[in-house]
């Protein structure tokens, strides 16, 4: 890939907000792709490629990122659509999602997001030999996307809940296709229907969801237990850290990309024994 390629899509795939072909001009308005008929070729180059592609929201139309290809989205964890290949490098988990009715293919930022925290947690020394006794709950489950990629690595049970059947039918589809049906269960329910203790818990929620969820939380994790909440822009963070903060979670880490954020919260001994990389806000 040329450096002039490299810097259109660097360009959209960092920009906060959707970008147009008319932004792609502004912006390279000032160098080598200035000229329109150029960036235009260029970037219908980089769509017969399959790195961009066209989308279209409310009448207007742009160009995002494609992820109708396998994406590496962490550093353990690819994606990839179910008639793509990928040739796996050692340490690699590829989790295969088919593009449904609810959910896409793993391409917002909350889901890579989350992704690469929930990677980061079951990477530490601390979990080495006790994944498969580990219990984790995704929480407004989606795609299972979540819920796959800790099965992946090794945690025993995951527990998948959704209130949407289609999402559901999805979740337990993709569960299927990835051969993890032995340690993720996907249940059409709310949050109260969980039962027994679980170490892990992740969310990919919007705020409010967030806050009104903590009671049940309380009673559902382990005294030694690790949050991963996503779904947050930027600005929201902090309050939801606060409020976790009075339930005991101590925040750890933070990942943002365009304006959204996941956290990291952590109680109980895990942090006194040095288990986790305590971080100040």
């Amino acid at each position: 890939m040329d450096a002039s390629a490299s810097q259109v899509l660097q360009f959209i795939a960092e920009s906060p907000s959707k970008v147009s072909f008319a932004c792609l001009k502004r912006h390279f308005s000032g160098t080598h792709l200035k000229n329109p008929k150029e960036l235009k070729s260029l970037v219908a180059g980089l769509i017969q490629a399959g790195k961009l592609c066209y989308t279209s929201h409310y009448g207007s139309s742009f160009i995002e990122v494609s992820y109708d290809r396998p994406r590496i989205v962490s550093e353990h964890v690819v994606i990839k659509p179910p008639l793509c290949s990928w040739k796996l490098s050692a340490g690699q988990w590829v989790v295969t999602l088919d593009r449904g009715a609810s959910f896409g293919g793993g391409e917002h930022p909350t889901t890579r997001l989350a992704i690469q925290l929930i990677d980061n947690v079951l990477h530490l020394p601390y979990w080495r030999d006790k994944k498969q006794a580990l219990r984790a709950v995704d929480i407004g489950t989606g795609s299972g996307v979540l819920a796959i990629v800790a099965a992946k690595m090794g945690v025993g049970l995951v527990c998948g809940i959704d209130t949407d059947p289609c999402a559901v039918f999805e979740a337990r589809e993709n569960v299927r296709m990835n051969h993890v049906e032995d340690r993720v269960n996907i249940l059409d329910d709310d949050l109260e229907a969980i039962v027994g203790s679980y170490d892990l818990v992740f969310a990919n929620l919007r705020m409010p969801t967030l806050f009104g969820i903590r009671a049940v939380l309380e009673r559902s994790v382990a005294a030694d237990s690790v949050l991963v909440f996503s779904g947050l822009k930027t600005d929201e963070t902090m309050p939801i850290c606060d409020f976790y903060k009075e339930a005991g979670f101590i925040f750890l880490q933070k990942r943002s990309e365009k304006g959204w954020s996941a956290i990291c919260l952590a109680r109980g001994s895990l942090l006194n024994e040095g288990a986790l990389p305590a971080s100040v806000y």
